[in-house]
């Protein structure tokens, strides 16, 4: 009852959102795909994200110092895969982040407290070697996207921005809920879950740029890896 009440108002704007979204005389197909896809990677990445932290905390021991040594890697990997982003297919970036946090939901429970009596230092050392490929493919999607849409059935890059906010929002929330009912591993499956989606829906987005390509000038340089919403 508590996630109803919780997701339900941001569920509605979600909806409203997406229906005010499209433009005129477009097909709907690729518009709807691009909704899943944007919002799909603002879900995934949030339940990833808070399903680290809670994983890395315990293996780094302080929250403040966790949520430090997380976010500037993820962020750095993930600006190097938005550097790189158009030599990587999408779905495969996708695919690839999916498998990763799979593999992550599965292994970091049994791993976690095998590796609690090594020193910090190393410890450190092993957090950031396991978050910067994942970070890496994470920093794929999102800008790639972005470079996909502003013309035909897709709206400007700025609707898909708040797009990826509303859907961080619902994300945080229903992730804690999700993880306080069956744990975080179930959370990061979850996460891993969005991804897949995001890697079917991937090629239907692209194809349908493709038959009207956007300059490759306009957002290459200057797209963020991750949204301000999911930092």
């Amino acid at each position: 009852m508590l996630l109803l009440v919780l997701v339900l108002p941001a569920a509605v704007l979600l909806l409203v959102f997406g229906a005010i979204g499209k433009p005129r005389h477009e097909p709907a197909g690729p518009y709807v795909a691009s909704l899943v896809y944007f919002a799909c990677l603002g879900f995934g990445f949030i339940s990833v994200e808070l399903a680290l932290l809670q994983h890395l905390t315990l293996l780094l021991g302080h929250p403040s110092f966790t949520l430090s040594v997380l976010l500037f890697t993820l962020l750095a990997s993930g600006g190097i895969g938005a550097a790189i982003s158009r030599r990587v297919p999408v779905a495969l970036a996708c695919a690839i982040a999916a498998l990763l946090t799979l593999a992550g939901a599965l292994l970091l429970p049994s791993l976690v407290p095998m590796l609690l009596p090594l020193a910090l230092g190393v410890r450190v050392g092993i957090a950031i070697a396991a978050i910067a490929p994942l970070g890496l493919a994470m920093g794929m999607p999102f800008p790639r996207g972005l470079q996909r849409v502003g013309e035909g059935p897709f709206p400007a890059a700025p609707f898909y921005w708040g797009l990826n906010g509303i859907t961080s929002v619902i994300g945080s929330v229903a992730t804690v809920m999700i993880a306080l009912n069956f744990g975080f591993t179930a959370a990061m499956l979850a996460g891993a879950s969005c991804y897949i989606v995001a890697a079917i829906t991937a090629p239907l987005l692209e194809r349908d740029a493709r038959s009207e390509p956007v300059p490759a000038d306009d957002v290459e340089c200057d797209t963020p890896a991750f949204p301000e919403s999911a930092v």
